[in-house]
């Protein structure tokens, strides 16, 4: 009876002590270890940069539109930008480089002003945004990429009110979801939440999707320092 007992407590304080070490280790581990951001979809890293051109003493936005020989988006209406790179230090270096490969401008051509907010989209778009000033406007846009450049006054886009429209997100199980383990499970389309589209016609042109996010987020910080500055004065 004593030799059982001794054992169970034997067992008992290796079990404290495998924990304790384990806890040790796992803490570790997660100190050191760098985390991530868990998603339930594929999630693509980009960049944009919003580009600033003075043209007769009035500054304009640069748009492009996309080729049509591109295989992602042809003919949409974008800001120069793309994927992030392995070797691109930042969003802002991405921004960067994919404006001086679009539009074909030297990047001591190019001056960083600043980040504006990171866009997670709903259809699993991670944008970094920055906005840049344009020291030239002799641009050479690249052919494979770009299939047109128009600019449009920056005033005029904060005169504007967008048209808003929305967008459902929902879920739908697919043929593999195991309903054999959910008894009493509902099948019916589920509707998460909806989301803003905002769009900005100019001319023969209708900016909207992720460019319309960004260029209305851009707006909104330009009017907030414009209104910051006006204060000051006063």
């Amino acid at each position: 009876m004593i030799h059982k007992r001794f054992i169970w407590i034997l067992y008992k304080f290796y079990y404290k002590v495998r924990g304790l070490y384990m806890d040790k280790e796992l803490s570790n581990f997660l100190e050191q270890r760098e985390h991530t951001v868990l998603t339930d979809i594929d999630v693509i890293t980009a960049a944009v940069a919003v580009p600033l051109l003075e043209i007769d003493g009035e500054d304009h936005v640069v748009f492009t539109v996309r080729s049509n020989t591109l295989r992602r988006q042809p003919g949409e209406i974008s800001f120069p930008g793309g994927h992030c790179e392995p070797n691109d230090k930042s969003g802002a270096h991405t921004a960067m480089r994919e404006c001086f490969e679009e539009l074909g401008i030297d990047l001591d051509q190019i001056e960083l002003l600043g980040n504006l907010d990171c866009l997670v989209s709903a259809i699993g778009v991670k944008l970094y945004a920055v906005v840049v000033r344009l020291h030239t406007s002799d641009l050479k846009p690249n052919s494979d990429e770009v299939g047109e450049v128009f600019t449009v006054p920056l005033q005029y886009l904060l005169d504007m009110e967008p048209t808003v429209g929305h967008l459902d997100i929902g879920t739908k199980p697919l043929k593999d979801f195991p309903f054999h383990l959910l008894e009493g499970y509902n099948i019916d389309w589920k509707i998460r939440q909806n989301y803003s589209v905002y769009f900005y016609p100019y001319k023969q042109y209708t900016i909207w999707g992720l460019t319309g996010r960004v260029l209305k987020n851009f707006l909104d910080i330009y009017r907030e320092v414009h209104l910051h500055n006006n204060a000051y004065k006063n």
